[in-house]
């Protein structure tokens, strides 16, 4: 129980450095690769993820979904790519290779579509190398350069506001 706790305080401290040592350099490249982050307890429209993509005149060959799974006995997953808590070791180091991969992605937008205070997803925000982070309003906001304040079930709002400011950030390739 005691090593849980110290596992916990060094995957905080580790999104915190994390935060610290982001440099942000302005871009202008338009938006091509994708990563969406999510819950599949709390989201599970992998329909609605293609179609924002395909909004966004990303490709499918660009966009990388990774899922939170703390899978019950009873239940699958709609996505391909998950991970579970339990695949979080200390001071942000993942076991899984799946997460690994998403971290060394170089992303232009990454999403982060959840509300929950999961650490884990968390850790893969922090360590996941973007150009922007959008996130919900619920989440940590320290992780985020873009917060969309709308609730999860709200996500048609959440694509709009998303599209305008991405439009508003010269982000779209509009051809």
């Amino acid at each position: 129980m005691i090593l849980k706790g110290f596992k916990e305080k060094s995957n905080k401290k580790y999104i915190k450095n994390c935060v610290k040592s982001r440099v942000l350099t302005p871009s202008t490249a338009f938006v091509n690769r994708i990563g969406v982050l999510v819950d599949s307890q709390e989201f599970s429209d992998l329909d609605w993820i293609n179609n924002l993509a395909k909004d966004l005149k990303v490709s499918q060959n660009n966009i990388k979904i990774l899922s939170l799974f703390n899978n019950k006995k009873d239940q699958t997953s709609v996505y391909t790519n998950t991970f579970s808590e339990k695949e979080l070791g200390w001071k942000g180091q993942f076991k899984s290779q799946v997460v690994k991969e998403f971290v060394a992605t170089k992303f232009d937008l990454l999403i982060n579509f959840y509300e929950t205070e999961a650490l884990a997803l968390q850790v893969v925000t922090a360590a996941t190398e973007a150009q922007l982070k959008v996130g919900m309003y619920n989440a940590n906001q320290d992780l985020n350069d873009l917060i969309i304040d709308v609730k999860l079930k709200d996500k048609s709002i959440f694509k709009t506001e998303l599209i305008k400011y991405l439009n508003i950030l010269n982000k779209l390739n509009n051809e």
